[in-house]
C-alpha cells in the first residue's frame, strides 16, 4: 500500500490552488475581444449578403408578375391612375396593386374596390398590409405603417414598402429648373413630356377617363432593349421616413420616381437630397441601405442588375426611358 508524505499533500495541494492570474485573465479577454472584432465584420457582409439576394428575389417575383400581367392584358400595368390632375385629388390603382394576383394575392386583391378611391377606409385596410415581397430586408422604414408626407391621405396610414416603378425622365417646362415635370402625374399632359424620355411605368390618365395622352407599355414599345430599360428599383430614405415607398399609395412619387441627372437623387437620405437643390427630384429619388448604397434595378427583360450611385449619368438616362435610341453601353 502506497504512503503520501506530507510533503507530497502539501505539493498537491498547492496544484489544486494555482490558478489564473489577473494579467492571464486580461490577456484572454483581449484575445477574445480581438477575435470577435475579426468576426463580426465577417458576419455582417455574411447577412447583408443574405439580405441583398433576398431584395434581388423580390424584385425577380415582381418581374415575373409584371410578364404575366403582360401576357393577360397584352400591357404592362399603369404606373398610376388619379381621378384628376395633380396633386391633391383621390388615387385609384398603380402597378403594384395591379400584380397583386400573379403574386399570390388574389384574396388581398379582391378585398380592393376598383370603383372607390383608394383613400376610402375599406381600401385603406387593404393597403396597409405588409407584404414581403414588396420589403427589402435591409429597408428600415419597410412595413412600417406611416402616415404618407403629402397627398389625400386623410391622415391615414399605409404601409411602407421598398420598391418604385420607373416613371422615365424628367423635363423642363419653362420653369427654372431643368427637371421640375415628372411622370406620376397630369404633368404628363404637357407639350415638354416627349414620347421619348417616357419610362416603363407612368401615370396613365384619370379615373374613367382612359389612358389619357399615353396608354400602358407594351413590349413593341420598348425600342431602346428590355435588357437596357430600368423597370422597378429600390427607394429608402434614412432621414424624413414619411418621403418612403408606399406600394398602396397611388399619389405621384410615392409608388413612381423618375430619372433626374444628379447622383444626390440616388442615395437613401431624402434630407440630404433637398439640402443639395430644389426638392421635386427628390421626392422621386432612389436609395438603398445596402452596401456602398448600391442599388437594385430590375429590367424589362426580368432580369436585376445592381447599379452604383456614381454610375455615369448619361448612361443613367439612357436606361431610363423605353427608347430614345441612346447609345448606352456597359451599366
Amino acid at each position: 500500500m502506497e504512503v503520501t508524505t506530507p510533503t507530497q499533500i502539501a505539493a498537491r495541494t498547492r496544484r489544486l490552488q494555482q490558478g489564473f492570474t489577473l494579467i492571464e485573465l486580461l490577456v484572454v479577454i483581449a484575445i477574445i475581444a480581438i477575435l470577435v472584432a475579426l468576426l463580426l465584420p465577417a458576419v455582417q457582409q455574411a447577412r447583408e449578403a443574405a439580405r441583398r439576394t433576398q431584395c434581388r428575389n423580390n424584385l425577380k417575383q415582381i418581374g415575373i408578375a409584371l410578364h404575366n400581367y403582360h401576357d393577360v392584358n397584352n400591357c404592362f400595368p399603369p404606373g398610376n391612375v388619379t381621378m384628376g390632375d395633380c396633386c391633391s385629388t383621390p388615387s385609384l390603382i398603380n402597378w403594384s396593386i395591379s400584380i397583386l394576383p400573379y403574386l399570390e394575392q388574389t384574396n388581398l386583391q379582391q378585398q380592393y374596390n376598383f370603383n372607390l378611391p383608394n383613400e376610402t377606409p375599406a381600401n385603406v385596410a387593404v393597403l396597409k398590409s405588409k407584404l414581403p415581397v414588396y420589403n427589402c430586408p435591409s429597408d428600415i422604414n419597410a412595413g412600417a405603417l406611416l402616415v404618407p408626407d403629402s397627398g389625400p391621405h386623410n391622415n391615414q396610414t399605409w404601409a411602407a414598402s421598398s420598391y418604385r416603378g420607373m416613371g422615365g425622365v424628367g423635363w423642363s417646362a419653362g420653369d427654372s429648373y431643368a427637371y421640375r415635370r415628372q411622370w406620376d402625374s397630369s404633368d404628363i399632359l404637357h407639350p415638354n413630356a416627349l414620347d421619348r424620355l417616357r419610362g416603363m411605368l407612368y401615370w396613365c390618365g384619370r379615373g374613367g377617363s382612359g389612358a389619357g395622352k399615353f396608354g400602358p407599355v407594351n413590349f413593341r414599345d420598348i425600342t431602346d432593349g428590355t435588357s437596357n430599360t430600368l423597370t422597378v428599383g429600390e427607394y429608402t430614405t434614412k432621414s424624413r421616413p414619411r418621403r418612403t415607398s408606399f406600394w398602396g399609395y397611388t399619389y405621384t412619387s410615392f409608388v413612381l420616381s423618375c430619372a433626374t441627372p444628379e447622383s444626390r437623387t440616388l442615395i437613401a437620405d431624402y434630407n440630404l437630397c433637398q439640402a443639395q437643390g430644389d426638392s421635386n427630384p427628390c421626392k422621386r429619388a432612389w436609395g438603398s441601405f445596402h452596401s456602398g448604397g448600391t442599388l437594385t434595378f430590375l429590367l424589362a427583360d426580368g432580369s436585376c442588375r445592381s447599379i452604383s450611385p456614381n454610375i455615369d449619368m448619361r448612361v443613367y438616362m439612357g436606361i431610363s426611358t423605353i427608347g430614345g435610341s441612346e447609345v448606352i453601353g456597359e451599366f
